[in-house]
């Protein structure tokens, strides 16, 4: 009879083949690819849309009073089916966009509690990355089932999902809305979530785009009423941006470099995460030690390309940074009473010493 040691010690070697015989074909594509898939299948939604009610819901042309056609339009106006349904349909709409509105709005307390919320499960989630993506494995074959990081990810992407689609309702453009950066933030993160479930693995792939929801750390200190002067405020707002760009771009070639040059992947360098943090600001401050560089031709490609945005970044957020930190206004400070002296004697005194000076001027 076999002891359970011994099945186990006998079950790992044939994880560990099927481990390697999964990893032999990549899938990093159908991670992408849903992702892009969304984007353009909500675009395309959108687009439907707006000519649909192009050419379904023009407005009545204006009339003359006495104009019979002015008569019938009247006659289908609230009264008919149509101008009944098109009446439905625009205070549905209209009531659904205020209800998203006030809800996501910083000028209300549940807006403001959601908009702080998101935040956390944003870092939260982005944490989660930051473990994910310290063991230096691009793409991993493990049953969802096992895999606690994921699960939890899922469970924040599904907030995420919702609170999309309430923007989505409260927003006024909606094309514009499909292309702003945190709609691409949630294009790229949240399908590979459902994608990982079906094919039972996980690719770290741009969940690093979680880290430009550190831009809206200013805004979020507005709303605690903690920031209120204009130089806290710009302070905040450079020191978010240069952070937040540093962490998101640190992905990139983390991304590329463990990968390899696609399609063939026989380069791959093995980069943890806090390395490319460490050498993108290197980079970025011309520096340049060069003990961290990269191999592949993407990630190469990568790292021109950026230079030429960080280094703006970096030459014109860092000495604004200092020059807000050091500097003081004069009239910075706050006004304190001092108990047990008083003013009022001198004071008066020198208002009478400037009267007599004065008139004394004046009868010279």
């Amino acid at each position: 009879m076999t002891t359970a040691a011994e099945e186990e010690a006998s079950e790992q070697p044939t994880t560990a083949v099927n481990v390697d015989e999964c990893l032999k074909e990549r899938k990093w594509w159908c991670f992408l690819l849903s992702s892009i898939f969304t984007f353009l299948a909500g675009l395309l939604i959108v687009l439907l849309w707006r000519a649909f009610a192009f050419l379904c819901c023009r407005k009545e042309p204006d009339f003359a009073p006495n104009d019979p056609k002015q008569k019938e339009q009247q006659q289908k106006g609230p009264g008919g089916q149509r101008g009944g349904n098109r009446e439905f349909e625009g205070t549905f709409m209209t009531e659904a966009k205020d209800w998203a509105g006030e809800l996501i709005s910083g000028q209300t307390t549940t807006g403001r509690i959601l908009v702080v919320l998101v935040f956390i499960l944003s870092i939260a989630s982005l944490i989660i990355y930051f473990i994910d993506a310290s063991s230096e494995e691009v793409e991993r074959c493990q049953k969802w089932s096992n895999n606690i990081t994921q699960q939890i990810d899922l469970a924040f992407n599904i907030f995420f999902m919702v609170y999309f689609f309430i923007r989505f309702i409260a927003a006024s453009d909606k094309l514009w809305f499909m292309l702003e950066m945190y709609s691409f933030v949630d294009y790229f993160t949240i399908p590979p979530s459902f994608v990982s479930i079906y094919l039972d693995r996980t690719w770290i792939g741009l969940r690093f785009l979680r880290a430009l929801r550190l831009m809206t750390v200013p805004d979020i200190l507005q709303y605690l009423n903690i920031l209120k002067t204009s130089s806290s405020i710009r302070l905040a707002q450079l020191v978010s941006i240069f952070i937040s760009v540093w962490l998101t771009a640190a992905g990139t070639p983390g991304l590329l470099e463990n990968s390899g040059d696609p399609f063939e992947f026989t380069n791959p360098q093995q980069l943890s995460y806090w390395t490319c943090v460490y050498f993108l600001i290197v980079t970025m401050s011309t520096v340049g030690y060069g003990d961290v560089y990269c191999q592949t031709v993407l990630g190469r490609t990568f790292l021109v390309f950026f230079l030429l945005v960080g280094l703006a970044i970096f030459a014109s957020s860092i000495p604004e940074i200092i020059e807000l930190v050091g500097s003081r206004s004069k009239y910075s400070g706050e006004y304190k009473r001092e108990h047990g002296k008083r003013y009022s004697k001198s004071i008066n005194q020198s208002i009478n010493q400037s009267i007599n000076q004065s008139i004394n001027q004046s009868i010279n």
